[in-house]
């Protein structure tokens, strides 16, 4: 009796759990991930140890089929059973990430970090997503390898030098001094024979003294050889002296030439030189003040966070200051901001290749660059450019956000409008085309992608003649009052031009003090619209020619156009309010 007892109970236990499971399943397929999350708690309070190992397996087919939501929601109460599951911990972390909820994933990497403190994929998961960067685990890991060998800083090229510039410059030093001390030693050896033959022993041997003493200096270019070839082309090149400062200060700080360094660089102005204040913030760092040089970079980092020589040396700072969760996050970000930019550092250089592959037709190495510089430089020439090469590709959408951006960037230029139109009469042209062949279906799918372009009257009229012929009579309707309400404001705007030639043939008028051909021209203008400033202008002509009665006229006038203004405001407010009712 009491085996069936028994037996019974767990049958009811089974029972209860196989409920609520079955609750929380149903309840996650429904993305009601708070009640499948009670619901599975329940479970696993009544058998932890049954129920456990199903939710995991329940967890890893969600992963496997793409849903995070569920999968994260899963592991959330597999994880709030029992949080000393570090990978667990970091698998979630990584499934928050990819959801987009970073202070999600930052949680959890920090939960599996507080377990196992010396677990690389957590610590370098959590140091990505502070970065923004979508890397994970070994990825990320292995991402900034490329920084392994670097016992410097990353320096901002030379000016006008080029692929050697420093080690062509060294051998070009090299020859000249070589040749110059063979020269020497040969011109000392002459005179010392000289001396020793006349018996003058005392000058012979001062001139066998100086002979050893270029023997025993250093063979080869020294850094002060170099730093006295770029003082002497400042010098002799007044029109680039600001190049070769800039060009003697990199190479002074590389070299650990402090001082000469800070000379150089107190001399130059940023609007000069692009990267002049990072090189700064080297200096003040090599100086001992890294604290400041670090406040410095991130200062700059504030204006331009995607500029990747700011990121570069913030990471290698904090490196140098032994702080590696910090190296780790700026390494990481620049690593994948150069992966994007082909291992180009410099944004303007990308610009310049961007735009001397378009020049010479190579039009995917092209787009590739303009795409990733337009996500970075607010410029409108390189949304032009991106949105010609997605036209000459036939990527028309892409191509219209692309002319979209650079209208937002100008909206004085006809630029943007001009490109779209080029789309649009395409679109424009192939759906008349079908049209005249009685082709209305094909037809309508034109029309409505140039209508997705520009919505111009002539287009709004065929596309309702299209969808009349298809006997869609909503659309045709549609579309025919929208036309008549185009066609209606480009007869305002013609008005408009109208009106205001008139009003400066009024002013015209008022200059060469002409009042009554001025207050003629007025009165048309003002007959036309509504305009404040235009009565204010006639009623000023009439009082100041005395000409009382057509004052009191003009008066009356206004304050009945105006009520009458107002009553058809109200009338088209309310109309308005009819139709969304």
């Amino acid at each position: 009796m009491l085996k069936g007892l028994l037996r019974s109970q767990e049958d009811k236990l089974k029972e209860k759990v196989e409920e609520c499971m079955s609750e929380g399943l149903k309840a996650l397929g429904e993305k009601f991930y708070n009640k499948a999350m009670i619901e599975f708690d329940k479970a696993m309070d009544l058998d932890r140890n049954n129920v456990y190992p199903r939710i995991k397996a329940e967890l890893d087919a969600a992963a496997s089929s793409g849903q995070l939501d569920a999968a994260l929601s899963l592991g959330m109460n597999l994880i709030k059973d029992n949080n000393q599951d570090f990978e667990l911990a970091n698998k979630l972390g990584n499934y928050a990430r990819e959801l987009g909820n970073f202070k999600q994933a930052e949680g959890l990497y920090k939960m599996a970090l507080k377990v196992n403190k010396n677990f690389p994929q957590a610590f370098y998961n959590l140091a990505a997503t502070m970065a923004r960067v979508d890397k994970y685990d070994d990825a990320a890991m292995s991402s900034i390898t490329v920084f392994d060998g670097i016992e410097d800083f990353i320096y901002p090229d030379f000016v006008g030098g080029g692929t050697g510039f420093i080690e062509n410059l060294c051998q070009n030093l090299a020859d000249s001094l070589g040749a110059a001390r063979a020269s020497r030693l040969n011109e000392l050896k002459i005179l010392k024979e000289q001396k020793d033959q006349a018996g003058h022993s005392v000058e012979a041997s001062e001139l066998q003294f100086e002979i050893r003493k270029i023997n025993d200096m250093p063979k080869g270019v020294q850094p002060e050889d170099v730093i006295a070839e770029f003082q002497k082309r400042a010098d002799v090149d007044a029109g680039h002296k600001k190049d070769h400062l800039y060009n003697m200060g990199i190479y002074a700080l590389q070299n650990r030439k402090l001082e000469v360094a800070d000379q150089c660089f107190g001399q130059l102005s940023v609007s000069d030189f692009e990267y002049l204040e990072v090189l700064k913030a080297i200096l003040t760092f090599k100086k001992g003040d890294q604290d400041a040089a670090i406040k410095h970079l991130e200062n700059l980092l504030g204006e331009n966070e995607f500029n990747r020589i700011y990121n570069v040396n913030l990471g290698l700072f904090y490196r140098f200051q032994g702080k590696k969760f910090l190296a780790a996050k700026y390494l990481i970000k620049t690593a994948s901001l150069l992966e994007k930019s082909g291992g180009i550092y410099s944004m303007k250089e990308l610009v310049r290749q961007a735009h001397a592959a378009y020049d010479e037709g190579q039009f995917k190495k092209a787009l590739n660059f303009y795409q990733i510089a337009s996500t970075e430089i607010p410029d409108a020439r390189l949304w032009e450019r991106l949105g010609t090469l997605y036209a000459q590709m036939k990527k028309y959408d892409d191509a219209v956000a692309a002319f979209r951006k650079l209208q937002e960037m100008e909206p004085d230029s006809e630029t943007g409008f001009l490109k779209l139109k080029e789309i649009h009469d395409y679109y424009f042209a192939m759906g008349k085309q079908l049209l005249d062949d009685r082709k209305f279906k094909p037809a309508s799918d034109y029309f409505r992608k140039a209508l997705g372009v520009l919505r111009l009257p002539e287009t709004v009229k065929t596309a309702a003649i299209v969808y009349g012929q298809l006997k869609q009579s909503d659309l045709e309707e549609e579309l025919l009052d929208e036309y008549q309400k185009l066609m209606q404001i480009e007869k305002e705007k013609g008005q408009e031009v109208e009106r205001q030639n008139i009003i400066r043939e009024a002013k015209t008028f008022m200059a060469q003090k002409n009042y009554l051909k001025a207050a003629s021209s007025l009165e048309s203008a003002l007959r036309m619209k509504v305009d404040k400033n235009v009565f204010l202008q006639l009623a000023g002509i009439y009082k100041g020619l005395k000409k009382t009665e057509e004052l009191h006229a003009l008066v009356g006038r206004w304050e009945k156009m105006v009520e009458h203004e107002e009553k058809m405001k109200q009338y088209e407010k309310d109309k308005e309010r009819q139709q969304k009712e």
